[in-house]
């Protein structure tokens, strides 16, 4: 029967004819060495897994705990959030498409609001409608109560007679859902980012 081929000894790297094929060490005390130092080994993947596993664990935990403490917060906490985002991506809309204030035309604001033609509180049904949504200065939204007549002037000219009524006539009753708010604000942002992201690009 052919020798098993000569190899390193795992412990003192020195060169050595095995008796067997799978022995790896050169003499008994190196094998005890060697198996000392598998168990060695081992003993430090057990150490990382657990330490892996407590990791996910404490992730999940705290994964957990957000989505309760979401869970829990009232329907008008969402209704905020996702008008914000609403607000920011048509904002930036505007902005970038070179509109200036709705209400007087300046394009100077110290701050740009997005301005409801209808507000929030009379028609709840038209606060995440677009064209219910038009740049703002601070001053026609907050000092002068949105300045609504030159408000409705300039909407007419921008989507019609026949839009704008649509839009004063409208009282229909609608109560979001949480789902429907977060299908809303995930719309928002990301068309907020792919607006960014053709900026960035131009």
């Amino acid at each position: 029967m052919r020798k098993p081929a000569r190899r390193k000894c795992k412990v003192c790297n020195e060169w050595f004819h095995p008796a067997y094929s799978n022995v790896v060490w050169c003499c008994p005390a190196h094998g005890a060495i060697y198996a000392l130092e598998l168990r060695a080994k081992q003993k430090v993947k057990e150490a990382a897994k657990r330490i892996k596993e407590q990791r996910q664990k404490e992730q999940e935990a705290r994964r957990s705990q957000a989505e309760r403490r979401q869970a829990v917060k009232p329907l008008s906490h969402w209704l905020q959030m996702t008008q914000r985002a609403v607000n920011d991506w048509r904002r930036t809309t505007l902005l970038a498409a070179g509109y200036g204030c709705i209400s007087c035309g300046t394009k100077t604001a110290f701050a740009w609001h997005a301005g409801h033609y209808r507000t929030t509180a009379a028609a709840p049904q038209l606060r995440f409608n677009p064209d219910n949504i038009w740049l703002q200065c601070s001053a026609c939204n907050v000092h002068k109560s949105g300045n609504i007549e030159a408000y409705r002037a300039a909407l007419v000219k921008l989507i019609g007679e026949e839009e704008v009524q649509a839009l004063e006539s409208n009282n229909e009753t609608h109560r979001y859902t949480r789902e429907e708010l977060d299908g809303i604000r995930a719309d928002a942002r990301a068309k907020l980012r792919a607006l960014k992201q053709q900026e960035i690009a131009a």
